[in-house]
């Protein structure tokens, strides 16, 4: 059983009176209409209350209440008396990661995670990076510094919030959020010729969830918000890819599987309309998978439903990938990388079979 993933986080650190809030404040709408939902983490130095004197939970508190939760059809907000300092890690699962793509910390310099100095020269105060490995980029109010680090300009946080997306985009699982990853493999899938505008489908296991493409997802423009949360077993929600079925029976039967990603690629396709499993000719490709079962098409969309995410999840408990004849190839793997990586492979081992028989 995989982990729940955390929510991705960066932080922006600097001394105080530097103007961390007033980026933040500025970035917070950019990165909103890049289709991002965010989350925010404040450190404060010093006590705080987020309740009011003369009110029934605040003289519950006074009384001697541990924690109080208050909460209206608007908000909730739990509030716990006598802790030590929280570390990031102890508060970072308190958000919601099914709700949230990216928080946006504010201090936490001690904590390792990646962060972003905001420096001034005005301030006269020395740089942070040198002495915390975890910075990766420095937003400053000149662009000049010659620095190891990528230094970004303090007056155009539209280039502050590109990196911030670059970064939830390319880098490794601890700063990418579940749905940006689905959406960028799937849009693959599409870019490179394994989809076209409309076709296939793709999933990502979330904890005892997981996310998949509606249906009739358009991969030019999907957004993450229009991604679809479903549980392992259970009722699947409305509007969710008609293989919702097959992608949940096969994170029950195969629980390594992390992601699946289902495609269209033409050669991948021609190959499973030879009547029999298919085998690879190249090393590669006999490497990864010796022969990739060929499961046949049902005559009918409603045959196809009744038996197709059976047969599919029972193939794929023991095999990465398998192909419907004429319709395609389904991979799952420990990540979307992985499910993507088999995607791949077997499309070229299907173009090798091909050209070699086109030259025979």
């Amino acid at each position: 059983m995989l982990a729940e993933r955390l929510v991705p986080c960066i932080g922006f650190v600097a001394p105080s009176g530097t103007g961390k809030t007033t980026l933040l404040r500025a970035l917070v709408p950019l990165l909103q209409a890049r289709g991002l939902r965010l989350g925010y983490l404040k450190h404060a130095h010093h006590g705080f209350d987020l309740d009011t004197p003369g009110k029934d939970s605040h003289q519950l508190r006074a009384a001697g209440v541990e924690q109080v939760l208050i909460a209206s059809d608007e908000r909730w907000a739990l509030l716990s008396e006598g802790m030590l300092e929280p570390t990031l890690d102890a508060l970072l699962p308190r958000f919601d990661a099914q709700r949230i793509d990216l928080v946006l910390a504010e201090g936490f310099r001690r904590s390792h995670y990646p962060k972003i100095e905001v420096h001034r020269a005005t301030s006269g105060a020395e740089f942070l990076y040198p002495d915390d490995p975890d910075i990766i980029a420095i937003v400053a109010d000149s662009p000049f510094y010659d620095l190891p680090l990528p230094v970004l300009p303090l007056d155009q946080p539209a280039q502050i919030a590109d990196y911030l997306l670059a970064q939830l985009a390319t880098q490794s699982p601890q700063f990418a959020s579940p749905r940006t990853e689905l959406v960028t493999y799937y849009q693959r899938l599409r870019r490179y010729g394994y989809n076209d505008a409309e076709s296939g489908n793709a999933s990502v296991r979330v904890g005892e969830s997981f996310l998949i493409t509606p249906s009739g997802a358009a991969a030019d423009d999907l957004t993450v918000d229009e991604l679809i949360l479903c549980p392992l077993d259970g009722e699947l929600p409305p509007g969710v890819s008609f293989d919702a079925q097959l992608h949940q029976l096969t994170y029950q039967q195969q629980p390594q599987a992390g992601a699946i990603l289902h495609s269209h690629g033409a050669d991948s396709i021609a190959a499973s309309l030879r009547g029999a499993d298919f085998v690879p000719l190249d090393f590669e490709g006999r490497h990864y998978f010796s022969s990739v079962p060929v499961l046949p098409v049902p005559a009918n969309m409603d045959r196809y439903l009744e038996q197709i995410p059976t047969q599919v999840a029972a193939t794929l408990a023991t095999h990465p990938i398998l192909m419907i004849a004429s319709h395609g190839v389904y991979a799952w793997g420990n990540n979307l990388r992985q499910a993507y990586k088999w995607t791949c492979a077997l499309e070229l081992s299907a173009k090798i079979v091909r050209l070699v028989t086109h030259h025979r």
